[in-house]
């Protein structure tokens, strides 16, 4: 495996067309994305999401998988509660302690949006990272003092060599070309140095991940605390490492090539996000719709638009055929419990008159799409 001797005496083309205009997509989506007002619940949800994207990205390459509702679960629990059994403990805790980055990261910069990058935040992003998680050869926090091997590279073998490194690193940071770099590229860099010096015995991608979110929040881009790029990296993790080796071995310091193929990836991710809180947000929208529907027509006051009402609430996400809501066995049967097939077909009939509902096959759904004529 070759070795690379860490130089930060590094290139960065910031007038290459490709990059200028995924900077500006970056910036345009944050401040689109940090304008959206968003419900408690509702930003739980995209958190959680968050935190499901930055654990599958840590632990998918090996195996690990953990469903969106077992990392809702986790994150509603209390620490002392063991929501997965006890084979999948690990996974669990690095769910915690992926929640646990965010906040930290969040409630840092919150209380001091200047806060400097130093040696003692990256620790402590590790140490939040991997406690409470035997990783063999790791102590949380603390830079090790052994030789590892990464994939087709050798990182930095001795504790002098790393101490070192990491002190020059967060100068340059700090100090050096990066302070001028717009906050994406700063924060996609950074990841790129740190992974690279591998200072720590196990955890180094995550807290390379972590750091760059924290710039990336910093920076007003990750304004919602959002952890895409975990998500982006190990989706397509042979281009990520064909990438970092290009950076070392082929390009002679110039590190253009992987904070584009980031760029890319962040634009991608924050495209998702953004439209996952107008999905968000086109189902409160019916809501209050169905809400004013009912109204005008004179139906809330009324047994039957009361009904149709807390059925059009749960309707968005939850699809519905006739015949449960006849014999049972979904949740929203409980409303049409006891009342006959007249009045199921008669309230049907009303709210796709109304354009509130739309069938596919048997399958009743909440119309959602229906919001879009409202739009710009």
């Amino acid at each position: 495996m070759p070795l690379w001797n860490v130089d930060f005496d590094c290139r960065l083309d910031v007038s290459d067309t490709e990059l200028v205009a995924n900077v500006a997509k970056t910036n345009a989506l944050a401040e689109v994305i940090h304008g959206l007002p968003l419900p408690p619940a509702v930003q739980f949800r995209i958190d959680s999401l968050n935190i499901l994207r930055a654990v599958r990205g840590t632990t998918g390459i090996e195996g690990t998988e953990v469903s969106e509702t077992e990392v809702e679960q986790i994150m509603r629990s209390g620490p002392g509660h063991k929501v997965l059994p006890a084979s999948r403990q690990r996974a669990e805790q690095e769910v915690r302690n992926a929640e646990k980055v965010m906040l930290f990261v969040a409630s840092r910069l919150q209380e001091e949006p200047d806060y400097p990058v130093t040696e003692h935040l990256i620790a402590t992003i590790h140490r939040l990272t991997t406690e409470n998680i035997d990783y063999s050869n790791n102590e949380p926090g603390v830079y090790r003092s052994h030789a590892v091997h990464v994939e087709t590279y050798v990182p930095p073998r001795t504790r002098e060599e790393v101490q070192q490194l990491m002190t020059q690193f967060v100068e340059w940071l700090n100090l050096g070309p990066p302070r001028g770099w717009p906050a994406a590229v700063r924060a996609i860099a950074a990841h790129f140095y740190l992974v690279s010096i591998h200072p720590f015995g196990d955890g180094n991608g995550r807290t390379a991940r972590g750091l760059e979110s924290f710039l990336l929040y910093q920076g007003g881009i990750n304004a919602r605390g959002f952890y895409s790029l975990s998500n982006f990296y190990y989706q397509h993790r042979p281009e990520y490492v064909a990438m970092l080796d290009h950076v070392r071995f082929a390009t002679n310091g110039n590190i253009t090539p992987f904070v584009k193929f980031a760029l890319n990836g962040l634009v991608t991710e924050q495209e998702v996000v953004h439209q996952e809180i107008l999905a968000e947000m086109a189902t409160i929208a019916f809501r209050d719709f169905a809400r004013e529907t009912l109204m005008l027509d004179g139906k809330m006051a009324t047994k039957p638009g009361e009904r149709m009402f807390h059925f059009l609430l749960g309707l968005p996400g939850n699809p519905v055929s006739a015949a449960q809501l006849r014999k049972g066995g979904h949740p929203l049967a409980e409303l049409y419990h006891g009342v006959t097939s007249r009045t199921i077909i008669r309230d049907l009939d009303y709210l796709r008159s109304h354009s509130l509902i739309r069938l596919e096959g048997d399958q009743i759904h909440a119309n959602v799409e229906a919001m879009r004529r409202f739009m710009a």
